[in-house]
């Protein structure tokens, strides 16, 4: 009944489950068990699939991410006033920036946003667990850390590690990455000493550190053209003398 409603009547196999059921026959089966055997090796071997409207010889199954639902408190909606105005030192924005030649490894990008110095942090993977692992490695030799702004990215679930350091994180809008444009622009800037189409396993740590002095040693106009190292020093004084 199946392979002729298949071959003959080019239903879809959920046209065939559904009448299956309407017609009370004695066996009936789901729709996703019809394409199972359609991919089967018997299937295979009927070539079943070329009945299907896109008559693709592989299964390519939809795999839908489960929307993760964030409690207000970690909302950039929420974030204070004082951080986006960049009148208190000590808030960063977070990103992942990748290479040509490796789909997972990366470099972590952090930028204060009131200084604009930037700390960059290579991975060879792209885990929550270790992207946030060094992450929080890294803030720990900063000690100046009180919030990162981060974007939906499923990288930063285990945020939570930066809370044991009493770092507040917040997250952008879906979609919405702009709203961390400081880290966006650190990015751009990133790449004009190591171009995007780098090969990502050839970058050295000797690189990253290079390219790291270079952007914070930048005169920057919205900094009265100090560097953003020379901003961070004052701030930091500033900061201790609080």
């Amino acid at each position: 009944y199946i392979i002729d409603k298949l071959s003959l009547d080019k239903w879809s196999p959920e046209m065939i489950a559904g009448r299956m059921k309407h017609e009370k026959l004695p066996a009936s089966i789901s729709h996703e068990t019809i394409y199972q055997y359609i991919y089967s090796y018997p299937g295979q071997k009927l070539k079943l699939y070329q009945h299907l409207m896109l008559a693709r010889p592989k299964r390519q199954l939809k795999y839908s991410r489960r929307k993760r639902i964030l409690p207000e408190i970690y909302k950039i909606s929420n974030r204070p006033e004082y951080i986006n105005n960049r009148s208190e030192f000590g808030h960063f924005e977070g990103d992942l920036t990748f290479f040509k030649g490796s789909k997972n490894g990366n470099i972590s990008v952090l930028v204060e946003r009131l200084s604009r110095k930037a700390f960059l942090i290579k991975n060879n993977n792209k885990t929550s667990k270790n992207v946030m692992l060094k992450i929080a490695a890294k803030t720990k030799t900063i000690s100046a850390v009180k919030s990162i702004t981060f974007d939906n990215g499923g990288e930063f679930t285990q945020f939570g590690l930066l809370s044991l350091q009493n770092i507040q994180t917040y997250f952008c809008d879906p979609g919405a990455p702009y709203q961390k444009g400081q880290v966006e622009r650190t990015n751009v800037c990133l790449h004009k000493f190591i171009p995007k189409k780098s090969d990502f396993n050839a970058i050295t740590e000797a690189q990253i550190i290079y390219a790291n002095n270079k952007m914070n040693n930048l005169p920057k106009k919205c900094l009265n053209f100090l560097t953003p190292n020379e901003a961070w020093d004052i701030n930091l004084k500033l900061n201790r003398c609080a």
